[in-house]
């Protein structure tokens, strides 16, 4: 298998994920935090897409609109980090996000290696790119992991302070 199709087939597995995910969580900031996962997934999956159909996409300028991603997540932290409310999580919650930093760690190792051995500068600087924004979701989700297992402590934590400093980069 490519590394397109692979990728294609990466992207597809993590979307149903969080979709899934998504669907069943009784949570609307965490339900939200998941369909913006969605919707990420979903970005990545187009344009290994469009790669895929004309490999010369990969030669213009793809930009990575993660600004208004980061942000809407952003002001969910914020009110998360305010809540009042002692909130106790189940084992089946803490398992899932658990589940979705696999998955991310395991997108942003395999398209980091690709990057690494890539000889063609623009495909090496998509991967490039691409890992980046995996390693923002382990950010996010491993602040969402801190929130689930310690909510009163998550304002100090330094996974809610590194996510929130992430500004889009």
């Amino acid at each position: 298998m490519d590394i397109i199709e692979y990728a294609l087939k990466m992207e597809q597995d993590g979307m149903a994920f969080y979709k899934q995910q998504a669907d069943a969580s009784t949570d609307p900031r965490l339900k939200k935090i998941f369909s913006t996962l969605v919707e990420e997934e979903a970005r990545h999956y187009q344009i290994f897409k469009k790669l895929k159909e004309d490999p010369s996409e990969i030669s213009k300028d793809i930009s990575f609109t993660v600004a208004g991603a980061i942000e809407n997540v952003k002001t969910l932290f914020e009110q998360m980090s305010q809540d009042s409310e002692t909130r106790k999580f189940g084992d089946d919650v803490i398992s899932a996000w658990t589940e979705a930093l696999r998955i991310e760690e395991k997108a942003h190792a395999f398209y980091q290696e690709k990057a690494n051995i890539e000889q063609d500068d623009a495909t090496r600087k998509l991967l490039t790119a691409i890992a980046a924004e995996e390693t923002r979701h382990i950010h996010m989700i491993d602040a969402v992991l801190m929130y689930l297992k310690h909510p009163q402590a998550f304002a100090a934590s330094a996974q809610f302070s590194n996510f929130m400093s992430l500004e889009g980069r």
